[in-house]
C-alpha cells in the first residue's frame, strides 16, 4: 500500500496497546476505545451479563484509561442502570 516501515511499526504498536501510561497516543487511542464501549456499547452488553461480571469489566476498563480518560468518562451521560453499576465499580 506504499507505506513505509516507520508507519507500519507504529500503527502496529499503537494496536498492540504497547506502551500504555508511556506513549501520550497509545493511551490516548486506549482512552477514546473504552470511551467509546463505555458511552455506545455498554448499555447493550450489560443486559447480557450479570453484575459482577459487569463490575469486573468496569474495573478492568477504569485502570487502562488515563486521568484525562477517567474525567471524560465521569462526564459521559450514561442510562441510570449503567450509571449505577460504574458507581459501585468505582467504589470496589
Amino acid at each position: 500500500m506504499g507505506y513505509d516501515d516507520e508507519t507500519i511499526r507504529r500503527v502496529q504498536s499503537l494496536i498492540r496497546k504497547e506502551q500504555l501510561k508511556r506513549d501520550a497516543e497509545a493511551q490516548c487511542l486506549e482512552d477514546v476505545a473504552c470511551l467509546v464501549f463505555l458511552e455506545s456499547y455498554f448499555a447493550d452488553f450489560a443486559q447480557k451479563h450479570d453484575e459482577a461480571k459487569l463490575i469486573d469489566i468496569l474495573q478492568k476498563t477504569w485502570k487502562k484509561m488515563s486521568a484525562e480518560g477517567h474525567a471524560a468518562a465521569l462526564g459521559l451521560a450514561l442510562p441510570e442502570g449503567t450509571k449505577e453499576l460504574g458507581e459501585k465499580a468505582l467504589a470496589g
